[in-house]
């Protein structure tokens, strides 16, 4: 069996939609990429950040980006050659780790990422690697979110009449799965947080912070391209048991987060039966959703 892709459940069609373009523009603006020469994307995986921002570069400018899987940057090649040859962007897609990022020193004015602190095991390192590559004066750029406000949220009125005792079982559940998942060094999924105090402790200086306008709504009728791709994504990842809907993944990291097998058993339990009633809803146009979530813009200088 083929092993699975890193963020392989997240880059599918879908992920078209996780930015507002009028939005883009604003922070394209905010970021100075009208005048920048040089882009670099850590953890690019097919390049989307890259090329949704090289629209707003000068002529002659150019992105690179690195990503450690090599499907993805061939991926990457072949849509920057078909979709993105006749641009006046040079586009270099390279296969490496953000920890050692195969750039030379002070070669960009924008060194960005997306979702990709949240996945690392040290992203003090991984800052310190996008600092190297900036230039002095150049711009040090997070999009991360925090993956546990979603816990917190309601999707229909029916919901706002909670059982707290129940609420707060859910809630050490989610806990202790993101802590397990830390204390195994697979990343923090809520780092969108304290991104500015680890910004801080690397010696950047003028820390801005933004906050995504995006909701990842749906909402009958199904009737858009957007929602469409949304669905088919939600119902892939119940069939596939991806994107939270893994037994034996969460079982591990709830584990290693401080809990005990009886106590995550009994949460399963009521996780099964929620997934089949949501593809249910999925599936006759039922389901209604804010699709509220909390990504931040973290964007800092590096010293002249």
């Amino acid at each position: 069996m083929e092993e699975k892709k890193h963020s392989e459940e997240h880059l599918g069609p879908a992920r078209e939609y996780w930015w507002n373009e009028d939005y883009l523009e604003l922070l394209a603006e905010r970021l100075y990429i009208p005048y920048t020469q040089t882009l670099v994307d850590i953890g690019c995986g097919k390049g989307m950040m890259g090329f949704r921002f090289s629209k707003y570069m000068p002529a002659g400018g150019k992105v690179y980006g690195v990503d450690y899987e090599p499907g993805y940057i061939a991926e990457a090649r072949q849509r920057a050659q078909s979709e993105f040859g006749h641009t006046n962007i040079d586009y270099e897609f390279k296969v490496g780790y953000a920890d050692d990022i195969p750039l030379p020193d002070d070669i960009a004015d924008v060194t960005l990422c997306q979702t990709l602190l949240i996945h690392v095991r040290n992203p003090k390192q991984v800052i310190a690697e996008m600092m190297r590559v900036t230039k002095p004066g150049g711009w040090v750029v997070a999009l991360e979110p925090n993956n546990l406000v979603p816990n917190l949220m309601f999707d229909r009125y029916g919901e706002t009449d909670y059982n707290v005792e129940a609420m707060l079982e859910v809630l050490e559940v989610k806990l202790r799965i993101e802590k397990g998942k830390k204390n195994l060094g697979e990343g923090f999924n809520s780092l969108g947080d304290v991104v500015p105090d680890l910004f801080l402790k690397a010696g950047l200086r003028d820390v801005k912070v933004w906050i995504s306008d995006k909701a990842l709504s749906i909402i009958p009728p199904y009737d858009t391209q957007e929602k469409i791709m949304r669905v088919e994504q939600m119902l892939n990842w119940i069939e596939t048991e991806a994107m939270g809907y893994d037994y034996q993944d969460n079982l591990n990291y709830f584990m290693a987060g401080g809990g005990d097998k009886d106590k995550f058993d009994a949460y399963w339990q009521k996780l099964l039966y929620n997934k089949i009633m949501l593809k249910e809803k999925l599936q006759k146009e039922e389901y209604v959703s804010a699709g509220g979530s909390l990504v931040y813009i973290v964007a800092a200088q590096k010293p002249r």
